[in-house]
């Protein structure tokens, strides 16, 4: 494993621990086992390795969420796919994903920050991904008429809220995943008996 993603190791293991703010680079190079001139050799700031952390989690959720919209053969399928791999990332990723729904400042998306675009460029790529499959839906008569802008938006966040609840609250029942689904199923379904 390289130095650089050692430092991403450990940042990810104190970052989630002790929260952002909290953990110093300090910290983030003794658990690295590498010198703290050595972190910034590669991130220029603390806030360069969480949005490292960031991006990474994003493009792989972003790559397999555009392979299933390639795949599968109906929106709904695409969408209920979505949901699956969600939870799956919240599950092989907790960490990561703890720290960015906890910690992720929001300041890193204001208009003068250099990291908007880079942000905004990939919620936009997940955006257009979620449209595309309610198209697809209606297209092929798996999803209901909706407004697949709207539609989106609501699906995100409905998400974003399951996953607050996930990781930042009391542990959910095994079948968590299959209620948020079933919502999603039923809001967005011209025909209940079509799964």
């Amino acid at each position: 494993m390289s130095r650089k993603q050692d430092i991403i190791d450990a940042a990810t293991e104190l970052f989630s621990q002790n929260g952002y703010h909290a953990t110093s680079t300090h910290q983030v190079a003794k658990l690295a086992e590498v010198s703290e001139g050595i972190i910034f050799y590669y991130f220029k700031t603390k806030e360069d390795i969480l949005l490292e952390i960031f991006y990474d989690s994003f493009d792989k959720f972003l790559e397999d969420f555009k392979r299933i919209l390639d795949e599968a053969p109906t929106g709904l399928a695409v969408l209920r796919a979505w949901v699956g791999l969600h939870f799956e990332a919240i599950d092989s990723r907790a960490k990561n994903i703890l720290l960015l729904v906890r910690d992720f400042p929001a300041g890193l998306i204001n208009e003068d920050s250099p990291h908007r675009e880079g942000i905004l460029q990939r919620v936009s790529r997940l955006n257009q991904y979620l449209i595309a499959a309610i198209k697809k839906g209606q297209k092929d008569g798996s999803v209901g008429p909706c407004d697949p802008e709207t539609s989106a938006m609501v699906l995100r966040s409905l998400l974003i809220g399951a996953t607050r609840l996930a990781l930042l609250e009391a542990p959910q029942s095994e079948s968590f995943p299959d209620a948020v689904w079933e919502f999603c199923r039923c809001a967005l379904n011209p025909n209940p008996s079509q799964a």
